[in-house]
């Protein structure tokens, strides 16, 4: 049987802790909550000693999580000192679901809001070009068609045929304006 290194064991853990969706403190923790950390004491120790050894167990635990939380709330601090540096105009209330959503999943909020800024300024400009392209064929579409009379109910009633066939185009357009009764 092949032995397994601590880097193989690292990394499974890791892959573990992503396909669950979670950081990898967040992974241990919730391992440590529901598996505690507690490794049984040797038989044969004095009850003192084993409480004692407990009790030490326990601080050790508690100051890592204190350093965990202290360590979360630095990092914190420093990501909304960044953001406000970067974008100084931008309140909480401003920043979209979608950003929040990003940095849920690990992105930094100064990261996750510059490429929300990014991708909402490309589909605007995207917009903006589709509508003058638009407004520049529609324009073009009008003037062309105003080069065409516009007839009255009443001419085209005295139309023949052919004159309904040669000006079709322009009837209907005229149409549209008619009223009727």
């Amino acid at each position: 049987m092949k032995r397994i290194n601590n880097d193989q064991v690292l990394d499974t853990v890791y892959d573990i802790a992503s396909a669950a969706g979670m950081r990898i403190d967040e992974f241990l923790e919730t391992l440590e909550e529901r598996f505690g950390a507690e490794t049984p004491l040797p038989e044969g120790i004095p009850e003192e000693i084993a409480e004692e050894l407990y009790a030490a167990r326990e601080a050790k635990k508690e100051e890592r999580r204190k350093n965990r939380m202290a360590k979360s709330s630095e990092e914190a601090s420093a990501e909304i000192k960044r953001f406000r540096e970067l974008f100084p105009e931008v309140s909480a209330d401003d920043i979209p679901d979608e950003v929040w959503d990003d940095v849920a999943s690990g992105a930094t909020l100064a990261h996750a809001f510059a490429l929300y800024s990014v991708e909402n300024e490309l589909l605007n400009k995207r917009a903006a070009d589709v509508n003058e392209r638009n407004s520049k064929k529609s324009a073009a579409a009008s003037s062309e068609g105003s080069t065409e009379p516009i007839f009255t109910k009443e001419q085209v009633e005295k139309m023949n045929g052919k004159d309904v066939k040669n000006n079709y185009k322009g009837i209907l357009r005229a149409m549209k304006s008619w009223r009727f009764n």
